[in-house]
Formats: structure tokens, C-alpha cells, sequence
């Protein structure tokens, strides 16, 4: 039987890279990808499958849409203490000094922004306790164009006029604080003008998880519905694939960490105490569980939804997939590694 063509969009994580690079095989499939792109949840069907938000993607199921055949595969993960940002003078240190404040955000559908609100809220600040500002961060990250699932602005919320952003308006004292997805360069400085609201965000991340049990994710893959229909076994197959290659990156990376001076340690802390998280695949895990249905109740708390979505719709149809595919498609993929 020949392979079947299927073109895939995502970014270049460590995680994947084995998969980019041939290492692993998707089986029944010759796979191109493309590394760069939009991130959308209406990308194009010349496209199999693609990295798309999470939030979005769970909006759609909360909307009874449904059209993308997401799987549990949680590629991007962090937490969103650190990414609050303020002039390094600033008298501002914690969540809780947010309340009563102009806080800026790149996008507000987007995935992040909502686990940053969702660290606000469990401090204290809620979506209404700030006057939210959406633009884009500097000049070198032009504003997008709106996307089609993108939410409408709550009333506490206005937009900078072009050629504005968020980063000249902080420093014009515009605003008090930003949430973004990037931290801007001035942070990586020593005498840099813009430094974390919460400096010691490691620390604080590491009692947030211990309270809530919550590691968020961000970004999920996730195929058109008319190619799972058509190929439902090259869904599972690379979702194995995604597997092994984590497996593959894995190993690497626990010999060797040479990506900074404590990598080690980090991998050893993803290990012991986020072992319920580990490896980010499937949604049976307690831990998993417990993501999925924080990330619905939040839409529905922000008042993005008027009914949440179930946690146990957004990948039925995966399982279903999975229940008829799984075994002999596993096999296969760690065959090819």
C-alpha cells in the first residue's frame, strides 16, 4: 500500500525535533512539515493536522462546533507567573498588587492571557479588577489581524490605536503592567528598564502547582475532521509518533542537558514532582484530568462561554479512534523510531 501525502504545521520544540528530523516515522504516512505559520484553529485544509491553541479549541467544543479532531498530546506547557511584566522601578511585585491597575496583553483569546487571568483570579484579582489593554508587545510583533474565533472585549477592555504598543505604553506610564506571551528583551539584561512583576517566580509557580495541582497547557495538535474521518488510523499513528518522539528527546536530554547550567536539575524536578504530567500524553492521568477541567471551568468563570465545555468531549473522539487503531499503530511507530 503506498504512503499517503499529509502536510503538518508545527513549531520546532526539542520534543519534536526527532520527529522532524526522520528519527521518527508516522507509519502509513510520508509527512512534510511546516515549521512556521499562524497559529489558527481555521488553518487551511491543504494542511492534515496543526499545533492550534488550546483555549480556542476547547471554545469550539463549548460552541458544539466540534470541526478539528484534537489529540491528547500537551506539545507546549508552562506556567504564566513569569510572564507579568513591569518597569524595573516599579513599586508593583505580586498578582495581588494588579487590583485597581492598567494591565496590558497581546491577545486575549489566546490560551496564555486566559491561564494568566486564571493566576489572577486564584490570587485574589479578578477579570474585572483591571482595566485590560490588548495590543501588540513592540514594533517587531505587529498587531495580527482579529481571527475569526477571537472573543469579544469585555467592557474593562480597550485596544491601542495602530503603531502603538504595549511596551511604549508602559514605559510612558500608560499602563502598570503587562501579560505577554514573549518576555521582552529588557529582562535578559542586567540593567535592563523592564523586569518580572514576580521575581521570585519560581518559587511562587512551584507553590501554585503544590495548592492547585494545575500545569497548564497551551497548545494541542489537532487534525480537520474530514482527514480523520478519511485516515483515522494516521491520527493515532501520529499521535505514536509524537509519543516515541518524546521518548527519544527524552533520553537525550537526560544524558546529556546541555541546554543550560541546571537543566539537569530541571528534568529530574519534571520527574519526581510532576511525574502524574509525565510524559504530556493522554488524558487519564489525575493531573491531566485535573488541567482539562480547570481550562473549562476558567472559559466559563471569564465569562468567555455561557456553558463550558465537558472535559470528556474534547477528546472522544480521539479515544474512539485510539480504541480501534492503537495497538498495532504503537507498534508500528516504535518499530520505526
Amino acid at each position: 500500500m503506498s504512503e499517503v501525502q499529509i502536510s503538518i504545521r508545527v513549531r520546532p520544540y526539542d520534543q519534536i525535533c526527532p520527529l522532524l528530523l526522520g528519527d521518527v516515522t508516522i507509519p502509513g504516512a510520508k509527512a512534510t512539515f511546516e515549521i512556521h505559520g499562524r497559529l489558527e484553529t481555521d488553518f487551511p485544509k491543504s494542511l492534515a493536522a496543526a499545533e492550534v491553541s488550546f483555549n480556542r479549541y476547547v471554545l469550539s467544543y463549548a460552541r458544539g462546533e466540534g470541526e478539528l479532531v484534537g489529540i491528547p498530546a500537551f506539545i507546549l506547557r508552562g506556567f504564566r507567573h513569569r510572564n507579568f511584566f513591569v518597569l524595573a522601578d516599579s513599586d508593583l511585585r505580586d498578582l495581588q498588587s494588579l487590583r485597581g491597575k492598567r494591565v496590558g496583553t497581546n491577545a486575549w483569546s489566546d490560551t496564555g492571557t486566559l491561564w494568566a487571568r486564571a493566576a489572577m483570579r486564584e490570587a485574589g484579582v479578578g477579570v474585572a479588577d483591571v482595566q485590560w489593554v490588548i495590543g501588540p508587545l513592540d514594533e517587531t510583533s505587529p498587531g495580527r489581524g482579529p481571527l475569526p474565533d477571537d472573543l469579544p472585549l469585555p467592557p474593562n477592555a480597550e485596544t491601542l490605536p495602530a503603531q502603538d504598543t504595549l511596551k511604549a505604553a508602559l514605559q510612558e506610564g500608560r499602563i502598570d503592567a503587562m501579560t505577554v506571551a514573549f518576555a521582552p528583551p529588557e529582562v535578559f539584561r542586567p540593567d535592563g528598564s523592564i523586569r518580572r512583576l514576580i521575581q521570585n517566580y519560581v518559587e511562587v509557580e512551584r507553590e501554585y502547582h503544590r495548592r492547585t495541582g494545575i500545569y497548564p497547557n497551551f497548545h494541542i495538535m489537532a487534525f480537520h475532521r474530514h482527514f480523520a474521518d478519511r485516515h483515522p488510523e494516521l491520527v493515532v499513528g501520529f499521535y505514536e509518533a509524537l509519543r516515541r518522539s518524546w521518548e527519544v528527546w527524552w533520553t537525550k536530554a537526560t544524558r546529556f542537558s546541555e541546554a543550560s547550567p541546571w537543566a539537569m536539575a530541571d528534568l529530574e524536578t519534571l520527574a519526581i514532582d510532576f511525574q502524574d504530567d509525565t510524559p504530556p500524553f493522554g488524558h487519564e492521568s489525575t493531573a491531566h484530568q485535573r488541567m482539562l477541567r480547570a481550562m473549562c471551568d476558567e472559559q466559563h468563570s471569564q465569562h468567555l462561554v455561557d456553558q463550558p465545555a465537558r472535559p470528556e468531549d474534547l477528546f472522544a473522539r480521539f479515544t474512539t479512534l485510539q480504541d480501534t487503531f492503537g495497538s498495532a499503530t504503537g507498534r508500528s511507530a516504535a518499530g520505526n523510531a
